[in-house]
C-alpha cells in the first residue's frame, strides 16, 4: 500500500510541473476562434509601473509569469483589463478583486471606484504580485 501512495504522489508531482512549464518554443498557434473577455469586476476596487489617464483602459499583461507592469497608477473610474499571454491559467485575486482562472487568451477587467492602494497577486503562483494605485 505504501509503494503505491509513493508512485502516485511521483505521478502527481511530475503533471504537476509539466502543466506549470512555459514553453516559449511551442510551435502551438493562437486559438483561432476568439476568446470572450472575462468580466467579473465591476465595484471598488518587473519592476515596471504604468499610469493610466481618464477613461482610458489600462491594460495588464500576464506573461512568463509576471503582470506587466507590475504597479500601476488610476485615476478613480478606470478599467484596468489583464491579458493571459501565458500557456499556464492565473488568476487576479486581492483586496476585492476575484477573477476565475484565465486561460492563455482570456482577458478580465475590473473598474476601481474609490482611491486607495490594490495588491493582488495570482492565487496559482502567489509570488506573482502586483499593485494597483488609485488616486482622485
Amino acid at each position: 500500500m505504501r509503494k503505491e501512495i509513493i508512485i502516485f504522489l511521483v505521478i502527481l508531482g511530475v503533471f504537476f510541473a509539466v502543466g506549470c512549464v512555459d514553453d516559449e518554443d511551442s510551435d502551438e498557434s493562437e486559438p483561432s476562434v476568439p476568446v470572450e473577455e472575462v468580466d467579473n469586476g465591476v465595484a471598488a476596487g518587473a519592476e515596471e509601473t504604468g499610469t493610466g489617464t481618464g477613461s482610458d483602459i489600462v491594460k495588464v499583461e500576464i506573461r512568463n509569469y509576471r503582470y506587466i507592469p507590475q504597479n500601476i497608477t488610476v485615476k478613480v473610474g478606470q478599467t484596468v483589463m489583464w491579458t493571459n499571454n501565458d500557456t499556464v491559467l492565473h488568476d487576479v485575486v486581492g483586496s476585492g478583486i476575484e477573477s476565475d482562472y484565465l486561460q492563455k487568451g482570456e482577458k478580465f477587467t475590473y473598474t476601481f471606484e474609490e482611491e486607495g492602494s490594490y495588491q493582488y497577486i495570482c492565487s496559482i503562483h502567489p509570488w506573482m504580485e502586483g499593485e494597483v494605485i488609485v488616486e482622485a
